[in-house]
């Protein structure tokens, strides 16, 4: 396994854990030259042998990426989803919750969450909820916008009353 990002570059990220927004985290990928995986914190990225690339959502992941710098743990993500569900509330009004109850007491330079990255955080929390249940990693096409996500995971995870 070998580190594929050189120490200059290493990303440098906001992360929520929980209520807790932490600065300047840096984010690591692995790489392995035998099979040429990349692995990240939270799926893998593996070429095919059509050379293609597929993104493996791995349900063990403690880390979601929900923006180009912002990463949440999973505390965090499973909050949205309760939110969404329990509260029937819409990411608009969990995003707003979020930034007035958390956001503004946070002493750094961090910005409000969206309502995108909030949606993100629940379709990922969904799907690997979800697929934990039925004990399988999604694999989907590397570079899918969300919408095709939530497209395919429903095509794969929907079957049989799943969904």
């Amino acid at each position: 396994m070998l580190q594929t990002t050189q120490l200059r570059d290493i990303p440098r990220v906001t992360l929520i854990k929980g209520s807790k927004i932490h600065e300047n985290v840096q984010v690591l990928t692995g790489y392995c030259p035998s099979c040429n995986t990349k692995y990240f914190a939270d799926h893998e990225h593996v070429l095919q042998p059509n050379n293609k690339h597929t993104k493996v959502y791995l349900n063990s992941a403690k880390y979601l990426k929900v923006g180009q710098s912002l990463w949440v743990d999973r505390v965090f993500s499973n909050t949205v989803l309760n939110g969404m569900y329990s509260f029937h509330a819409s990411a608009s009004a969990f995003t707003e919750f979020w930034n007035n109850s958390f956001w503004s007491v946070h002493s750094g330079d961090a910005k409000k969450i969206t309502r995108r990255q909030i949606w993100q955080s629940f379709v990922q929390e969904s799907i690997r909820s979800i697929a934990a249940v039925s004990n399988i990693n999604v694999e989907l096409q590397d570079g899918l916008a969300i919408d095709d996500v939530t497209k395919e995971a429903f095509s794969l995870l929907g079957e049989n009353g799943i969904i």
